[in-house]
């Protein structure tokens, strides 16, 4: 009887994996801003003051936001947002600002450059380029220039002893 629940635990483990693998999920993206322009031709969107795009525990702000549409005009998927000036992203535990991103939703990364800095609980890097690959969670932040290096302070937590 053991064996059998076993087994069943697991069949039930495997479609339930399968079914989270498969399922296409779509997130909308919310895109706000002081104004917004749009060129058909290009499939192209400018939000432009005060703008913020939102999908589902995601967030991007800054002064101005270039939203790259799906070129079939049947399609209204979003494939890359352009971040321009004093861009700040941010995740449930994670906080990363720069002046430019490139925040790639086919390649699910984002690229953030210039006076980067990450920060993750009381973690604090910093340096010229950060990568966030959401696919495999591996952040890289790098410099460009010789002469700066990157920068890490981390904080251990405090202990409970009395």
């Amino acid at each position: 009887m053991k064996l059998l629940i076993i087994y069943l635990k697991i069949i039930y483990l495997f479609f339930f994996l399968l079914m989270k693998v498969y399922a296409e999920e779509t997130i909308p993206i919310d895109i706000t801003a002081d104004e917004m322009q749009w060129d058909d031709n290009k499939r192209i969107a400018y939000a432009i003051g005060n703008a913020v795009a939102v999908q589902g525990n995601k967030t991007i702000t800054a002064a101005k936001l270039i939203v790259y549409l799906e070129k079939n005009k049947d399609n209204n998927e979003i494939i890359l947002i352009k971040a321009e000036g004093n861009v700040v992203f941010t995740t449930i535990d994670e906080i990363a600002t720069g002046k430019i991103a490139t925040y790639d939703l086919v390649k699910n990364n984002i690229v953030i450059e210039n006076n980067v800095t990450l920060k993750k609980n009381d973690n604090i890097m910093k340096g010229e380029i950060l990568e966030m690959d959401f696919n495999t969670g591996i952040s890289q932040i790098n410099s460009i220039k010789n002469s700066k290096k990157v920068k890490m302070r981390f904080l251990p937590k405090k202990s409970d002893k009395k």
